[in-house]
């Protein structure tokens, strides 16, 4: 992130992702525009266009206003749709797009169902890869939910270019890190 490892390093790391990667999917830890810096400001620096996901249970136009809200927030900061999560019907998807009146793509509902639904990772602290098996298990249900349909066109893409980085600084060299238990 920003914070942590500033603009420079960040931009390498996208580079030597695009490398590999057809489309890069960055997730925000808190509120896209919490912290110094936030989400907005990473996506601010770098064109990252965002799907703004919201969990719409016992909402409709209220999410539509929200998502909204937060698009016209900065200027700086490009939303490309909104992705309904915990929607509780396809009606519920209906008045949100309704409420929406075209002003954002609705990109996604997302079923309201415990087996889909994404447990919290405690802001990053575990990662994916430690629970690689339940995620692809939720992520079958969710495509089978979706019916192999596309749900959005993807948004412009983003470019980055190469550069020669300093190696960052060994801060905590020589310091030892306790963990109570």
């Amino acid at each position: 992130d920003l914070w942590m490892a500033g603009a420079e390093y960040c931009r390498h790391q996208f580079y030597l992702a695009a490398q590999q990667s057809d489309l890069i999917l960055v997730e925000g830890a808190m509120g896209v525009f919490d912290g110094e810096p936030c989400s907005a400001d990473l996506a601010a620096t770098f064109n990252i266009p965002i799907a703004l996901v919201i969990d719409v249970k016992g909402m409709a136009q209220t999410a539509a206003a929200v998502a909204l809200g937060l698009a016209s927030f900065r200027d700086d900061v490009e939303f490309c749709g909104l992705i309904a999560n915990n929607c509780g019907t396809q009606r519920h998807a209906q008045l949100i797009d309704d409420a929406l009146a075209g002003r954002m793509p609705l990109l996604a509902n997302l079923a309201r169902d415990p087996e889909v639904s994404l447990p919290e990772r405690h802001l990053g602290l575990v990662q994916a890869h430690e629970v690689r098996e339940e995620l692809e298990h939720r992520f079958n249900l969710g495509k089978a939910w979706l019916g192999g349909q596309a749900i959005c066109d993807l948004p412009k893409p983003v470019a980055f270019t190469s550069q020669d980085i300093a190696a960052p600084q060994k801060l905590l060299q020589g310091t030892t890190i306790g963990i109570a238990r």
